[in-house]
């Protein structure tokens, strides 16, 4: 049992440590670029050691992937939040999309994904098939609560809304500044073959 203040729980030094790495490695990038950053500038923003920084991660891409991937995890989880926030599953659809459009680009850790400096295997990456699948399992789960009879085409229709704010992000077209264009274009075009 700890004193007066302390928490019962025991402290996960590890856990701890590997965030502490991939949240200064997001500076880093943030700070120097992806490219430029080297494991030296990790473990120096870390206050790590190189040794240190090598027992968590192999390399920097490995860093890289595993803070994306964390980063991705907690905005799914936003996604979620956002989506329940609607009464009716078309309107959980069509706003889910919007969110993600939206703010995607303006979440600072994930924009990196979208960055020249980045390269293509990141973006390959934060846009593959098991990305994909990981945040269209998230996000189907508020769908699936409104109609329990869409829990068999739930993950496909998530899978779907996610590649269409995918390509919407990559490519905004008139869209961009528009969004209740963008409802509409979802309500019109997308929503009749989702639900």
């Amino acid at each position: 049992m700890g004193t007066a203040g302390e928490s019962d729980k025991p402290i996960d030094v590890e856990a701890d440590t590997e965030a502490r790495i991939r949240y200064a490695a997001l500076a880093c990038f943030h700070r120097i670029g992806v490219e430029r950053t080297t494991m030296s500038d990790i473990a120096r923003q870390s206050g790590l050691t190189r040794p240190t920084l090598y027992k968590y991660f192999k390399n920097k891409t490995e860093v890289l992937f595993r803070a994306i991937d964390m980063e991705a995890f907690v905005f799914a989880q936003s996604v979620v939040a956002h989506a329940r926030t609607f009464e009716t599953v078309e309107e959980r659809i069509v706003e889910t999309i919007v969110y993600v459009v939206v703010t995607f680009p303006k979440t600072p850790h994930l924009s990196l994904v979208l960055g020249d400096d980045m390269g293509e295997s990141l973006r390959a990456r934060a846009f593959s098939d098991d990305a994909t699948l990981v945040f269209s399992q998230m996000t189907a789960a508020p769908l699936i609560e409104l109609r329990p009879d869409l829990a068999d085409s739930g993950l496909e229709i998530s899978e779907i809304m996610s590649r269409f704010a995918i390509s919407m992000i990559l490519f905004p077209g008139r869209y961009a500044d528009d969004q209740q264009g963008l409802r509409d274009l979802i309500y019109r075009r997308v929503l009749p073959g989702l639900v």
